[in-house]
């Protein structure tokens, strides 16, 4: 880490020494200065307020364009005068002796085809691309306030799914490319920064630091990562500064966050009642349901856990260059209170990005990105709060002991009494430095030289106090994570054109490794809790832990990108990868991919006409891997254990739990992909299909106890994707008033093919709510749910299941499980709207996810009195249950009274279609151009996240999910957020 600050200061100093170097000579003669003026527009003769116009050899001489595009500047006479503004491109102009007025006419930058590319080891343009690449600018996310970057691709990438499975600020969200690809290993995808892997995550990353996110997802993009490419890459590229005058901004946020939707719970009366109806009269007595009736006693548990969050979100920056050297350097803080007490995040981050044009023959790029992150205490578990009876007592009043629920067993502690006796803090130190020295050799012939860091400090801290509930024992827990990973990429790039054969080509050689330490120590039974976690030496018993690993790839890239006069195109790309991860002998795999392409649009036959504007079919192939193990998961890993032979005494003795696997190796990934773009009328379309198969799948296999027991990995297994995408862009409106639209959707289809031998693999098993909710069996989807089929209620309100033979019955066997449902979205959908009129605009960002399904345990353990709940708190259950309703035709839920009933969680009564669409997003904003505020330009919002959502589902929130892929056993919600911002650019 000390050796990469030091190439940063050594960067900054090179950018002084250089940016000194444009300084102009003082004794040269000073230049005749002239006051000149003039108007800015665009080509429909509009306008163009806030377009920038400076002297090119001297930045600080500038001015700023009006509300009807009118400037005045006094420049010297031949310098050259640049004018921008966000959207076109730009115009430089050189003054003349004689001429004082200058107008300039500014044309909009084709953002759909000349848009220039990120796509690994290189850049393309968009009209030359072969494979399938979704991009993601500023412009399409810096409207709304965004706090992550998950939320940046969700709806907004087509075939990118964003599942936020979980509304706790800072909890990561669930991406997956295309479907999942590994069964037993980690579908998330590659996340590349500025060229450098991330291997710690994106928590450290603020969203207003990135310029734009390229989604790689057919093979022949993401093979050039090989054996990390195989669940998708995505790119992401920091904002750096440019050429003219320093811009300096300050952008403030303040939003407002609240619970969206409840559950319907018995208030304290009525669940007192209840009790006296179900258990008997006199389980409560008049006095104290009189209490209960007038609001004298009783909890409210919902009110009691829940507050009105208040969110901070602050960013300051300045940016700006000289001839030869452009810099920016910002800063965040993000205070983040979360729906429930006691808990929120914060992240601190500080970013600069320094670009150097050295000589004519060299260029040196730093970027350095440090963050603290802070997690203060963590979520309550919502099954807790929905489950405790609302009329105990919160606390015994002598002891200040909090009481545990007398009617319900095995829902935990006190959910207040975990929110305010325990604490914690997680925290997250992370530095990324990244240092590129760009060599021009000859034309089209240039060598980047990249080396990166990536540093993680995690050290998490915990105290768990004995007033909990009677008989409860104090605890404290210390752990620290340290993540270090470095990466050094060594690109020889060429391109060139003769006689309209144009190629591209790269060399690549990479290296990079990783090194992890964990250390950890708990103890319980503390004699003094004042002191919290500090002290283990405080605890009666005590326990430690400490590990390492290192692991280290070694890769060779090969690329070649061809095209005959912009028609037809061939991309071929050749990866190795060499891991130690495996043992010798399967260490090296082999990467192949390759695409075709051919614009039709380019065909003399298509020049006369003037519908089409744009239009090309692609097709790929291309193989990528995962090499998703631990360090040393082939090997054979001892483990010590005593044994006492009948005596207080332990003996220690070591077994064989993992077992060397040798033949050990990636998990491949093959896909086929065929496209189609084309614009008619302004309107782009773009379809994809692609097949993507994965065979060898990492499957982690137990020895049989009777020799010796332990686990062995082995490559078995296969599972497939397939689906199509759709995306569309275009300016309904394109006049005064701007409305510009977009629109993707995606349809997977997931299905395991072969599972390691095996006929079927139970997941998601819980005993004490029926055994197992899901199931992986060939020919099914992943997250498929394996339910009892209910039919209705017997004459006595039981419960009827469906068996095996087709007969009913009130107690279903595991005979009788089905297959139903599916966690994951069939289909997902995105839909980005922006209405402009002059400075005013409006945002409306819609998403949606169909097909896929629920196992609603909450609703479950709120509506039963059976399993760990013992006691109905919802609502409708009580009040439309059997027992309850005169007209059993009209009972929603069985009697529970009747003691033959069986209720089982894992029945398809609580399995519930979450299929949503939201709005995820309204933002209106105004502009207030610096002609009128006289000091900056100020941009006005106020915008609304997860107003409202359209959904069957009868939980709290459709898309969220705990203990399980698709269970909702007391998730936390996406809260409903009111965010006001104001931002002043000087």
């Amino acid at each position: 880490m000390r050796n990469c600050i030091y190439l940063f200061i050594i960067t900054w100093l090179l950018s002084l020494i250089v940016g000194s170097a444009d300084a102009k000579p003082t004794t040269r003669q000073v230049q005749e200065q002239v006051k000149i003026n003039g108007v800015v527009k665009d080509e429909g003769g509009d306008a163009i307020a806030g377009a920038t116009v400076f002297v090119v050899e001297n930045n600080a001489i500038g001015a700023v364009a009006d509300r009807e595009g009118k400037y005045t500047l006094t420049v010297p006479v031949g310098s050259t005068l640049n004018v921008s503004f966000m959207g076109f491109e730009s115009i430089e102009r050189k003054v003349v002796k004689g001429k004082l007025r200058y107008d300039f006419i500014l044309k909009e930058e084709n953002q759909k085809l000349d848009e220039v590319i990120v796509i690994g080891y290189g850049e393309v343009k968009k009209s030359d691309l072969t494979g399938s690449v979704s991009t993601v600018g500023a412009r399409n996310f810096s409207a709304q306030p965004v706090k992550n970057v998950s939320d940046i691709l969700q709806g907004r990438s087509s075939g990118v799914e964003v599942t936020t499975i979980s509304g706790m600020p800072g909890a990561a969200a669930k991406v997956r490319i295309r479907g999942t690809t590994s069964i037993n290993k980690s579908s998330d995808p590659l996340y590349v920064i500025d060229g450098i892997i991330s291997s710690s995550g994106l928590d450290g990353l603020n969203p207003q630091d990135i310029q734009s996110m390229e989604v790689l997802k057919d093979a022949s993009s993401t093979a050039v990562y090989g054996s990390r490419g195989a669940n998708g890459v995505v790119l992401i590229t920091t904002k750096g500064g440019n050429k003219g005058r320093a811009q300096v901004w300050l952008d403030a946020k303040v939003g407002i966050s609240e619970v969206r939707k409840n559950y319907n719970l018995l208030n304290p009366y009525e669940y007192a009642c209840a009790l006296n109806d179900i258990k008997g009269a006199g389980t409560i007595t008049d006095n104290d349901l009189e209490a209960y009736r007038t609001g004298k006693k009783g909890i409210d548990w919902v009110n009691l856990m829940t507050r009105t969050a208040v969110t901070h979100n602050y960013n300051l920056g300045i940016s700006g260059g000289a001839k030869r050297v452009r810099y920016l350097v910002s800063g965040n803080l993000l205070n983040q209170e979360a729906v429930t007490i006691n808990s929120k995040y914060m992240r601190y981050g500080i970013r600069a990005n320094i670009d150097a044009d050295v000589r004519r023959w060299l260029s040196i790029s730093t970027k350095l990105n440090g963050s603290i992150l802070h997690q203060k205490n963590g979520a309550p578990n919502w099954f807790h709060v929905l489950n405790f009876s609302p009329t105990m007592e919160l606390r015994d009043p002598v002891t200040g002991i909090y009481n545990n629920d007398p009617y319900n067993i095995g829902t935990g502690y006190n959910p207040y009494g975990v929110m305010t006796e325990n604490y914690s803090d997680s925290y997250g130190y992370n530095l990324n430095a990244n240092m590129r020295f760009l060599f021009k050799i000859t034309k089209g012939l240039t060598l980047s030289v990249q080396g990166g860091y990536d540093y993680n400090h995690s050290p998490s801290y915990a105290f768990s106090s004995s007033k909990l509930a009677p008989g409860a024992t104090s605890s404290m827990s210390n752990s620290s994570a340290m993540h270090r990973y470095w990466q050094n990429t060594n690109n020889l790039a060429y391109s060139g054109t003769f006689n309209g054969h144009t190629i591209s080509a790269n060399a690549v050689w990479e290296m990079s490794g990783v090194i992890d330490t964990a250390l950890s120590i708990s103890g319980s039974g503390l004699n003094n809790e004042s002191v919290g976690y500090w002290d283990v030496g405080n605890a009666a018993v005590r326990s430690e832990s400490n590990g390492y690993t290192e692991s280290s790839l070694l890769s060779g890239i090969m690329r070649i990108n061809y095209d005959y006069k912009k028609r037809y195109f061939v991309t071929t790309a050749f990866r190795a990868d060499g891991s130690s991860k495996f043992q010798e002998g399967n260490r090296w795999g082999f990467f192949p991919s390759a695409a075709v392409a051919w614009d039709i649009a380019q065909e003399n036959f298509m020049k006369k006409q003037k519908v089409v504007e744009h239009l090309k079919i692609r097709a790929s192939y291309g193989v990528s891997g995962n090499e998703g193990i631990s360090a040393y998961n082939t090997l054979g890993m001892l483990s010590a254990t005593s044994y006492g032979w009948g005596t207080s005494t332990g003996y220690t003795g070591y077994w064989g739990n993992t077992f060397a696997t040798p033949d050990l190796t990636w998990e491949k990934t093959t896909q086929y992909d065929v496209g189609l773009d084309f614009t008619i009328y302004g309107i782009n379309f773009s379809f994809d299909w692609f097949k993507k198969s994965t065979v060898d799948l990492l499957f982690q296999k137990q020895v049989p106890y009777y020799n010796g027991g332990g686990t062995y990995w082995v490559n078995q297994g296969a599972l497939n994707n397939t689906g199509f995408e759709l995306s569309l862009n275009t300016f309904v409106v394109d006049k005064a008033v701007k409305w510009e639209t977009s629109i993707n959707a995606t349809y997977i289809k997931n299905t395991i093919v072969d599972l390691a031998g095996n006929d079927f693999v139970l997941t998601s098993n819980y005993s004490d709510l029926g055994g197992a909710m899901q199931i992986m069996k060939p020919n099914y989807p992943l997250g498929s749910f394996y339910l009892y089929d209910w039919v209705g209620f017997d004459k006595n309100g039981a419960n009827l299941y469906r068996k095996a033979d087709g007969s009913t019955t009130i107690t279903p066997t595991s005979s009788d499980l089905v297959i139903k449902g599916q966690a994951t979205p069939k289909w997902t959908l995105g839909w980005n709207n922006t209405v402009s009129w002059r400075g005013l605009s409006l945002n409306l960002f819609f998403n949606g996810a169909f097909g896929m399904d629920r196992l609603n345990m909450s609703r479950f353990t709120t509506a039963s009195m059976s399993g760990v709940s013992r006691f109905i708190t919802l609502r409708d259950a009580y009040f439309h249950g059997w027992d309850y309703v005169k007209d059993k035709s009209k009972a929603k839920y069985p009697s529970v009274k009747n003691s033959d009933n069986k209720s089982y969680a894992n029945s398809d009564f609580w399995l519930e279609d979450a299929s949503f669409f939201k709005l995820k997003n309204i933002t209106f904003s105004y502009m207030i151009p610096r002609r009128i505020s006289r000091f900056a330009e100020i941009h006005l919002s106020v915008s609304a996240q997860d107003l409202f959502t359209i959904t069957k589902y009868k939980g709290m929130d459709p898309e969220v999910y705990s203990g399980g892929d698709g269970l909702d056993y007391g998730a936390y919600p996406v809260p409903r957020t009111f965010t006001f911002g104001v931002k002043l650019i000087f």
